[in-house]
This record gives structure tokens, sequence and C-alpha cells, in this order.
């Protein structure tokens, strides 16, 4: 018995001295760890991207980009450095850059299809920037054969990504417009003449084309090949001795693009309506200037077509001849004779 007790004593004072020696939670010393320093840069952001609707200004879009009215007014007073807030067509793009924290970085403006204005805050408000878009280059070998005209060997090559429009306007002039000296397009063309060309696109960021060009071509047409070289610093073509592709004269008489009919027999006139021959016509380019120098700033005047009843001793072709100074009337009581 007085030896259980001595026992029972023993464990119950080492119990004791092991809790009361035991230092408090308070009084440990926790492991000392750096702070964790993130920058602006470095941190997780959010882009947001808008695009100006129809009928919007610039100060709604950024209403919803959460942006003050004092930011906006500052962004908007910037931006008139560069272009007109108020002549922004619906559909350009606005990108905001956010933190984590929601704090904006920067805002990217597009004024135009191939330029944007970036703001970002400095110690003064905001600043901005004008910067032109970046394009990718794509580069094209085009070859064809021609069967029947230019006109349709373009329109049947096997490009999916280049339009309509495109093959008329960019690759169709670009094979005629550095042989138009030495080859008549219109009756020069065998079949079976063969063309290479050097095609390249810049291509903006939605797909679409914002320059192209032929940088070289080569046409063989009845056995006779005839190569063109671009070059940027005189900004025409040479062939492959150095001499330049441009003549005095023409091969055709007119120009090949203002070719829009052929002759023909019989033809349906539009004004004097009915079958009559036809010597063809020279279509109009519509957007397009003359080959000579002009001034940009004036437009083209479109006369409508004259009614038959108005036509009066006009040429054979059944156009319409102007009224002169002939066709006033005449005074008969001898005023303003002299």
């Amino acid at each position: 018995m007085g030896r259980g007790l001595l026992i029972f004593a023993f464990l119950v004072t080492g119990g004791l001295t092991l809790i009361l020696g035991r230092p408090a939670s308070s009084q440990r010393r926790l492991p000392e760890l750096e702070p964790i320093v993130v920058s602006a840069d470095e941190a997780e952001s959010l882009v947001r991207a808008d695009t100006l609707r129809r009928g919007e200004v610039l100060a709604q879009v950024l209403a919803r980009h959460s942006l003050d009215p004092a930011d906006a007014a500052e962004i908007v007073e910037e931006l008139s450095r560069y272009a007109n807030p108020r002549r922004l067509r619906a559909g350009l793009a606005v990108h905001s850059q956010w933190t984590a924290w929601d704090s904006l970085i920067d805002l990217t403006v597009q004024v135009d299809p191939d330029h944007e204005v970036y703001f970002v805050r400095d110690a003064l408000g905001w600043a901005a920037e004008f910067g032109e878009l970046a394009v990718r280059v794509d580069t094209m070998i085009i070859t064809g054969t021609i069967a029947s005209s230019l006109y349709n060997s373009v329109m049947e090559l096997p490009m999916p990504s280049v339009g309509a429009q495109e093959r008329i306007e960019r690759v169709m002039w670009g094979i005629y417009r550095p042989f138009q000296w030495a080859i008549d397009f219109g009756i020069d063309l065998r079949r079976g003449d063969t063309y290479r060309a050097v095609y390249e696109r810049h291509l903006r960021r939605d797909g679409s084309v914002r320059h192209a060009r032929v940088l070289a071509a080569e046409f063989t047409n009845r056995g006779r090949t005839h190569q063109a070289f671009w070059f940027d610093s005189r900004r025409e073509y040479f062939d492959e001795s150095g001499g330049s592709m441009k003549m005095v004269f023409l091969k055709a008489p007119v120009d090949f693009r203002r070719i829009s009919s052929r002759f023909a027999r019989r033809r349906y006139h539009p004004t004097c309506l009915h079958d009559r021959r036809w010597y063809g016509d020279p279509g109009r380019l519509v957007g397009r200037l003359r080959p000579h120098r002009r001034d940009p700033a004036r437009k083209r005047t479109q006369y409508p077509l004259r009614p038959p009843e108005l036509h009066r001793q006009g040429d054979n072709q059944g156009h319409a001849r102007q009224p002169g100074p002939a066709d006033r009337p005449r005074r008969t009581d001898g005023a303003g004779q002299r």
C-alpha cells in the first residue's frame, strides 16, 4: 500500500514538472518570413474589351469600363490631340487593363483601322501615345494559265482567303500594271499563256487587308517571257536588266481596266430601247482616279441617263448631245445685237 502511494506521487510530481516547465505559447519564437512584394506588372491583370456602338460617344464606352467622369473627360481631351472624338466610327475597339484589386493600369482606344492611342496614368494624370497597329505579312506565290481572259483566270485561282474584290483590284491589276506597255490584254492574249507572281499582303488583326501589291511578276505571251520587279525606292517596276517597264505609250489604246464589254452586233440599248450594233463600252472605275495627276478632293460628276425623247441629233452610238450655245432661244426683236 505504501509502495503504491509512493509510485503515484512520483508520477504526479513528474507530470506537473513537465506541464509547468513548458514555455507558454505566447513565448514561442515563430520563424521569420520575408515579405512578398508584387508589382503592378507581375500581378495578374484582367483585360476588358469593348467596341463603340452605333450612336454612342466615347464617354459612354469609358463609363462601361468603370472610369470616373473626371478620368473620362481627361482621356477624351488627350485623344482630341490625335483624332476627333466625335468622328470615331462604330466598331472601333477599346481595351482596358485592370489589376486583381480593380486598379486601372492602361487604356487603348482605336481611332481608325490602322492606328490606336495608348493611355497610361503617370504622376501628372493621363499620358497619351499615338501608335500604329501591328500587321501580319503574308506572301503568296500565284501561278495561273490563260484559258479565255486574265479576269477569268484570276477569279479561278485557288486562293480561299482572297475575296473577289481583292482579286480584281489587287491581284489582276498587279499583274496587268507592269506589262501594260508590252502586252495588249484585250487582243494579244492566247490560250495557254501563263503567268507567275509574288503577291504580298499586310493583314490587320481582324483579317482585313491594309496593303497588298505584286512584288515580282512573270508573264509568258505567245512564247515570249516578260519579267518585272518592284523597287520601293523608285515606286515602279523594272525588268531583269534594270530598265524601266514604263514606256511612252500603252500597248492598248484604252486602259484595260476601263473596258467593261466587247463588240457585239446586237445589244439592247438602255436609252434607245431597241437592239443595235455595239462598238464597246469604256467603263468607269468607281472610286478610282485617273493615271494622270488631278486634285484628289475633286469629285466626279455623274450625269443621269436622258430619256429617249430628249435625244436630238445624237451621235451614231445613241448618246445624247449636250445642249450648247446654239440651242439657246434667239431674240427676234433685234435687242442685244451690235
